[in-house]
């Protein structure tokens, strides 16, 4: 679609009449209110006008109708505005410009009927020249919100109601380019662009288009020959059938009876067949091939300016307009995606429109700064799931430099296996398909056409599959309901296997077969519901070490969760259920990488470490060797410097920069670091070299000097000794009268733990289920036995779960200075064969208010999601509380070696762990984050809240993808650890 920002143009966003009806078969009201264009009725501050409010759902329908009838109560918005035509539009071709609405738009014009459109995610234009007049003219659309195309619009968001993109009006010449095709593409020698144009010249009124001239340049290439191209329209008639002259009558007649079966056909042969069958009026058709240009991909988006010029018989010029282009190819090979040649890592992230605020209208600006916050983290690709976005969000890829699949407005997930293959809905499949590929076509960053999502596969698929391969060979097709159950199946829809949720053994075992034809890109993976993405590492693992793995697109980018304001004035994020709507699907709309505010989860850091741009590792680390791999395909790194850190128990002892050579693409160099700290531990305590990769110039996303990467190694260490106390200085307050652990500033006594606040994906996956059948979260405890020698005191207690499970634990307390050490041991019956922990907990004075941990961080790790600097990190207690919108375990750490908590003054409690283990010092309860529905329902319990584990269970994914991984459960049998409290 050509940028027409040099046609005359009125915007007619702003503030509209409107009208709320609860169904189109009301009748209108004599009252009118007003609303913003765009945005939706559903976001409006609840009213008498604004009834209509947000539904979520997933696989279900909203209501019970079946395909293609919907509810007799049926939302119906009527949206009205005046506006003035200039004197200067008389006599030009007018066009109504509706960006994008939910569901279906009926348009009026001074009271008159002009048409209705559906595909709501795709603009819709309409000739309005006969219907505007001189001054003040009057237009209407009715948006109803229920109809045949809300069931093919089943995608897993927020059901809505308005207008959600920018209306405007424009005005060309009566003759006018109608359609404009652009595909630039690159030759192999990565150097050689190729261009191809394909234009058709339209007029109202039936005027001639003869002798019309195409012209098209480069801006940036003004003296290129080949970068400037003309085309000038000759129309002609065909002779009559009967009155062909005897040469053509021969010539065609070679072709009409079989001459050229074998496509050998002569340019004289084209020519009379072209002469019996002429042109077709309008068409242009332009191609060339341009020397020296520079490639467009993601990590070099190079765009070139595409001048376009209409021009009459006269010479004059009748309508400008231009078009960014990047010259780029794609190509399917075997098992190998390649993007100009090379076979790329997709760091994807599925992504919908969203603002907390105004649901799915979306300025230019907040598309924007969602793909400035994906590039902060290291993605370069998106889905756009599951519709096209608007013009402005694929022109923001193509410069920031992002892959896109680009998604068909298709889904009918409450119907997914009968709507796919129902004749009613062909033309809407096709039609879908075929006007996002026509609009976004020029696009460099659109690098695969998308089918739609979770829609069966049938023959509507098949024939939209057929046009969109006519239409656009340039690029491959994708569609995981193809293979869906049968990944070497329905090559005829996808050129590439696209799984939703795989486990990481299943793509392993896919690209090591013999079976294997195409290259696999997980259009879906690592669901980031609540505490979340579990196995990550291990997926990017298999991906970087398998010819065929591609990598994939998380699921997703954002929580969808609107602000809601509460009856008391108070607001929060709402999600399924919150609106007062029967059917729906809770907090699966909360399932991002980002929270509602776009505030980075902590899974983020994980992912930002493994898509880093280099990847640093020790040759042999206590010499000083070690070499950097360059992980991109076409850039080497002279953007980005590498400095150094020895730390020991977080403490930075030395420091510097390495001097690197030019490192090319998917190259190692080695390099060497010198300093004395290397090889000698120089006294107690771990040692650590940290390498941090930091861009240096500044970015759109970015200034100088912002980290992108890091790598950390262990250096030799001395461990860390504790004092033990005289058999004479034995801790003689060690257990109060009923057997508890007696601790420094304590308020309650630890205890034993084996359940915590379940996640979203403990709750979907039905972890919680088992625990509550098992009586983790209320354990009392039925037995205690406390012995005592000259060293140590040795407590055996028993534990009985609410359903009658007995437990064995065993405390064994031993002075050291200014404190005790205490060994833990803890017996897991049979039965426990997946606990969310092994571990104590216990409550510390509210008034140590700061924290400091020796350990990973700084942001929130658990077993299974654990990319992390083990460091010195400095906190308050309060901020490691994890506000995920539906309340559930957060503010763990893994590998803590050590954690202070202290107060204003300094002073408070240190504890050491004999290994590390995983940790939390947060100020909640589990049973307060369990029971809570909402994020602003979490209150401070006014205690500190420790949890100290001796094995704590992975997160996984399994609210929709896999479980963690056998290793990151918790079996049965013998568990131990050890931790040293003493006062600072």
């Amino acid at each position: 679609m050509l940028n027409i920002e040099h046609l005359e143009k009125i915007s007619l966003d702003g503030t509209w009449r409107f009208q709320l009806l609860r169904s189109p078969r009301e009748p209108l009201g004599r009252k009118w209110a007003s609303i913003p264009v765009p945005s939706l009725w559903t976001m409006q501050e609840e009213s008498n006008v604004f009834f209509d409010k947000p539904i979520y759902t997933n696989t279900q329908m909203p209501f019970e109708e079946q395909p293609p009838f919907v509810p007799e109560e049926n939302p119906h918005g009527v949206y009205e505005r005046d506006f003035d035509l200039p004197d200067g539009w008389m006599g030009k071709r007018i066009v109504l410009h509706l960006g994008g609405y939910e569901s279906v738009a009926v348009v009026f014009i001074n009271g008159v009927e002009v048409g209705l459109t559906k595909d709501s995610r795709l603009a819709a234009e309409f000739d309005v020249t006969r219907f505007v007049k001189r001054g003040n003219n009057v237009v209407r659309i009715d948006v109803t919100k229920w109809s045949d195309a809300t069931f093919i619009e089943d995608q897993d968001q927020w059901w809505h109601g308005g207008i959600t993109r920018s209306v405007k009006l424009f005005a060309t010449n009566k003759v006018f380019i109608e359609r404009f095709y652009t595909t630039a593409g690159l030759e192999k020698d990565c150097t050689t662009g190729t261009l191809d144009i394909r234009a058709h010249i339209a007029s109202i009124d039936n005027i001639s288009t003869h002798n019309y001239t195409l012209r098209a340049s480069i801006e940036e290439l003004p003296k290129v020959k080949a970068a400037n191209l003309e085309s000038t329209l000759k129309t002609f008639q065909s002779p009559k059938w009967t009155e062909r002259a005897e040469e053509l009558k021969a010539r065609s007649d070679e072709y009409f009876h079989g001459k050229f079966w074998n496509g050998n056909m002569p340019a004289d042969a084209k020519k009379a067949i072209l002469e019996n069958e002429p042109w077709p009026a309008g068409k242009i058709h332009l191609n060339t091939r341009i020397p020296k240009v520079k490639a467009w991909s993601a990590e070099s988006p190079n765009l070139y300016t595409l001048h376009v010029e209409l021009i009459d018989p006269d010479g004059n010029i009748v309508e400008v307009s231009q078009q960014k282009i990047g010259f780029r190819s794609v190509e399917v090979k075997g098992q190998d995606f390649l993007i100009n040649g090379q076979p790329v890592m997709f760091y994807g992230v599925n992504r919908h429109d969203f603002n907390r605020y105004t649901g799915r209208a979306l300025t230019r600006e907040d598309m924007r700064e969602d793909l400035l916050e994906l590039k902060r983290w290291n993605f370069n690709a998106v889905r756009t799931s599951h519709y096209p976005n608007d013009a402005a969000f694929l022109d923001l890829c193509d410069e920031l430099g992002f892959y896109v699949i680009g998604e068909a407005n298709i889904e009918s997930h409450a119907f997914i296996a009968s709507i796919c293959d129902d004749a009613k809905y062909l033309t809407a499949f096709v039609d879908r398909v075929g006007r996002m590929i026509q609009r976004d076509i020029h696009h460099p960053s659109a690098i695969m056409w998308s089918l739609g999502n979770e829609s069966g596969a049938g023959t509507n698929h098949e024939a939209a599959a057929a046009f969109a391969r006519s239409f656009d060979p340039s690029r491959p097709l994708h569609y995981e309901g193809g293979i869906r159950g049968n990944w070497m199946g329905s090559h005829s829809l996808t050129d590439v296997i696209c799984p939703m949720y795989p486990a990481v053994t299943a793509i392993k075992e896919y690209a090591t077969s013999a079976k294997a034809d195409r290259p696999l890109i997980m259009c879906e993976y690592s669901h980031a519901m609540g505490n979340s993405n579990g196995t990550l590492a291990e997926y990017w693992e298999v991906i970087e070490t398998t010819r065929g793995l591609q990598g994939g697109f998380i699921w997703e980018f954002w929580d969808h969760g609107p602000v809601q304001t509460m009856p008391d004035g108070s607001k929060r994020n709402a999600y399924g259920g919150d609106y007062g709507e029967k059917k729906h699907d809770g907090n699966f709309c909360c399932d991002g990488m980002v929270f509602p505010d776009r505030t980075a989860k902590p899974a983020m850091a994980e992912f930002k470490a493994i898509a880093a741009p280099a990847n640093i590792s020790a040759v042999k680390a206590s010499t000083g060797s070690f070499k950097i791999f360059n992980k991109h395909f076409f850039k080497d790194l002279s953007e980005y410097e590498v400095s150094w850190t020895i730390t020991r128990d977080g403490l930075i002892i030395d420091s510097g920069k390495v001097k690197l050579p030019k490192v090319a693409p998917r190259k190692t160099v080695a390099f060497k670091v010198s300093s004395k700290h290397l090889s000698k531990a120089n006294g107690p305590g771990e040692r650590f070299i940290t390498f941090t990769i930091i861009n240096i110039d500044s970015t759109p996303w970015a200034p100088a000097f912002t980290e992108v990467g890091w790598n950390q190694m262990a250096l030799p260490s001395r461990a860390l000794t504790i004092k033990s106390a005289k058999a004479s200085d034995e801790y003689t307050n060690v257990l109060d009268d009923y057997g508890q652990i007696v601790l420094p500033r304590g308020v309650v006594a630890p205890t034993l733990t084996l359940w915590r606040a379940p996640t979203d994906n403990d709750r979907i996956g039905h972890m919680a289920t088992k625990w509550n059948r098992w009586g983790l979260r209320d354990m009392d405890r039925t037995d205690c036995v406390v012995s005592q020698n000259r060293t140590s005191t040795k407590v055996t207690n028993t534990w009985q779960t609410s359903t009658g499970i007995s437990i064995k634990h065993v405390q064994v307390i031993t002075p050291v200075a200014d404190g005790f050490r205490v060994k833990e041991s803890v017996t897991l019956p049979k039965v426990l064969t997946d606990v969310a922990r092994v571990g104590v907990n216990f409550e510390l004075d509210g008034a140590l208010t700061d924290v400091t941990w020796f350990g990973s961080g700084p942001h929130e790790s658990y077993p299974d999601r654990k990319i992390a600097r083990i460091h010195r990190f400095v906190s308050s207690v309060a901020n490691q509380y994890i506000p995920y919108v539906r309340p559930q375990e957060n503010g763990g750490h893994t590998a803590v070696r050590w954690f202070e908590v202290t107060d204003a003054t300094g002073h408070g409690v240190r504890v050491q762990m004999g290994k590390p283990l995983q940790v939390s010092v947060t100020p909640n309860r589990a049973v307060d984050l369990a029971d809570a529905t909402h994020d602003v329902e979490v209150k401070a319990c006014g205690n500190v809240v420790v949890h100290i584990d001796g094995a704590h269970r992975g997160v996984g994914t399994s609210s929709c993808g896999p479980d963690t991984l056998p290793k990151y459960k918790i079996k049965p049998g013998l568990h131990t650890w050890e931790w040293t409290l003493t006062s600072i």
